[in-house]
């Protein structure tokens, strides 16, 4: 059972943010992070969860003016970036499919790490499974992409309160953040999680 840290949340620093990201992957419990990206104006792969920043949109405003908000791209992030741990890149892309893939490709090959990507968008993971041999992953919750569970992606990644049976595959389940949510997962399974700290401590109780 991996410990993946859902958006960097370090319960310190921004998430998704550098500081989080870098506190995270140096904290011994925790096996890997989480992040989201999403394109720039300039072709670029900004790292945030939500579509505008401070009113911007973050599809038609250039990086240097993410950057100035506080926003870091996956290329900053990754180059201080120097452990074996999971790196989950969840891309957010509702178009220029093709575009996204070149740049995050184009992104990650410059710095060897241990990459799992994964996004909502079925077309995109698709479309990137003909262009890469790096582990991808589809994002399942309750409602979207349920009727492609059994799919040929290396990974699935679950919403936790999906209770029907799930394909012998490589599974992360989100988002857990407590003992509670902790015990409806069977023991083979990865968590996604906001309280790395308090997950652990749940594992090792149990």
């Amino acid at each position: 059972m991996k410990i993946i840290s859902h958006r960097a949340n370090d319960g310190i620093h921004k998430e998704n943010s550098l500081e989080a990201i870098l506190h995270s992957l140096n904290t011994k419990y925790v096996d890997g992070i989480e992040i989201d990206v999403r394109l720039t104006k300039d072709k670029k792969l900004i790292i945030t969860h939500d579509i505008f920043s401070k009113g911007y949109y973050i599809n038609h405003t250039n990086a240097k003016k993410l950057q100035k908000q506080g926003l870091n791209t996956l290329e900053e992030v990754l180059q201080n970036i120097h452990i074996d741990k999971i790196i989950m890149i969840e891309v957010k892309v509702e178009k220029n499919i093709k575009q996204t893939a070149k740049t995050l490709l184009n992104t990650i090959s410059k710095y060897n790490l241990n990459y799992y990507i994964c996004s909502f968008n079925y077309d995109f993971l698709n479309y990137l499974k003909t262009k890469t041999n790096h582990k991808l992953g589809l994002i399942i919750s309750l409602k979207i992409n349920t009727k492609h569970l059994n799919n040929n992606f290396s990974f699935n990644s679950i919403n936790y309160l999906y209770n029907k049976k799930i394909p012998q595959k490589e599974t992360f389940m989100w988002t857990i953040n407590n003992k509670k949510e902790l015990t409806k997962i069977n023991k083979n399974i990865n968590i996604i999680t906001d309280n790395a700290k308090e997950i652990y401590k749940a594992i090792k109780e149990s």
